[in-house]
């Protein structure tokens, strides 16, 4: 080093206030290229932001979850000065398989409830990248690069897990994640940077399990007088930024599902159709404000859902992320 000159540290960037998660792309196993496979959990999305001092947890649509997780309230112990990292947060039943069904006990929970909901359930933060660590922002490098320096972290946290990715035999993967009653792989190029908000082509998910979100847009009784929800009628936008007509979903509710149901939709009841069909007299529409998961045997194209069964509620997605994107 010439005499007189000192070495300087990297720069520090500043930590981005909010990323917008990239987004898979449906479709099959990739047949060329060089490709990492990662199994499909049955979760939300989050973001954490980490910057020394707090931490912070966005949904999908980024609002503030950080309350309704304070299982991972010291996880910034576990990522260094400073990180922003991706991920899954999932609920297990007593098979210790990912439930969908039970996360909905915490995503809709209260601010003075949720600590109380800690001993009842399991949660599990399934980080599977790393876009900011240490000052530096690194969503422009490759896949493989991130996932290098996310495994460095030796991330040592209870409620915290970094699960496997596998480099090549994605039909060796998808057959385990069959086996094992998992939603799907996720396939992801081994070059592929990080895009906030966009849905990829460079990330892939193969679907094992056929479910999707759709917008709740009505609802017939069970019972009368009303105090069971008998079907949800469903939609999603089209190109046109129509709604859509997808069919109905009649089978999957628990009580606290029908009680919940009940609670949001009876206020939002709106005398007009949004749909251009036809659709059972006995439905009471409603202003299309939540967002349903939703499992399906069939979904022939241009026509409606078969043997379908509720999931959950999806508070992470706006109903206007609801696209028909070919079925």
């Amino acid at each position: 080093m010439p005499a007189g000159t000192t070495k300087h540290a990297a720069a520090v960037e500043p930590m981005p206030a909010h990323v917008e998660p990239m987004l898979a792309s449906v479709g099959g196993l990739p047949r060329t290229g060089e490709w990492a496979y990662e199994f499909k959990w049955d979760g939300i999305r989050a973001i954490t932001y980490w910057n020394g001092q707090h931490i912070r947890i966005e949904s999908r649509n980024l609002l503030d979850i950080t309350f309704r997780y304070p299982e991972l309230a010291d996880l910034g112990m576990s990522l260094g000065d400073s990180a922003v990292v991706d991920g899954e947060i999932i609920a297990l039943d007593d098979s210790n398989r990912p439930s969908f069904a039970m996360l909905q006990r915490r995503m809709h929970i209260s601010l003075s409830t949720a600590r109380r909901a800690m001993p009842r359930m399991r949660i599990f933060y399934y980080i599977f990248d790393l876009l900011f660590t240490n000052g530096r922002n690194i969503m422009d490098q490759r896949y493989d690069e991130r996932r290098g320096t996310l495994e460095d972290l030796a991330i040592a946290h209870e409620a915290c897990r970094v699960p496997p990715s596998f480099r090549g035999a994605g039909s060796k993967i998808l057959a385990v994640a069959r086996d094992h009653q998992l939603e799907g792989v996720i396939c992801k190029r081994l070059g592929s940077t990080y895009q906030p908000g966009r849905r990829s082509p460079e990330w892939i998910k193969v679907k094992i399990v056929k479910s999707d979100e759709f917008i709740i847009c009505g609802f017939k009784y069970a019972d009368h007088p009303g105090r069971r929800i008998g079907s949800l009628q469903l939609g999603a936008y089209g190109r046109d930024m129509k709604m859509t007509f997808v069919g109905s979903v009649g089978t999957g509710f628990s009580r606290e599902d029908h009680e919940r149901l009940l609670a949001f939709l009876e206020p939002i009841i709106v005398p007009e159709s949004p749909f251009q069909t036809k659709v059972d007299k006995e439905v009471r529409f409603t202003k299309p404000f939540y967002v349903a998961q939703v499992e399906y045997r069939r979904w022939p194209k241009n026509g409606l859902l078969q043997q379908a069964a509720f999931k959950g509620l999806r508070s992470d997605k706006s109903p206007h992320d609801i696209k028909l994107e070919g079925n």
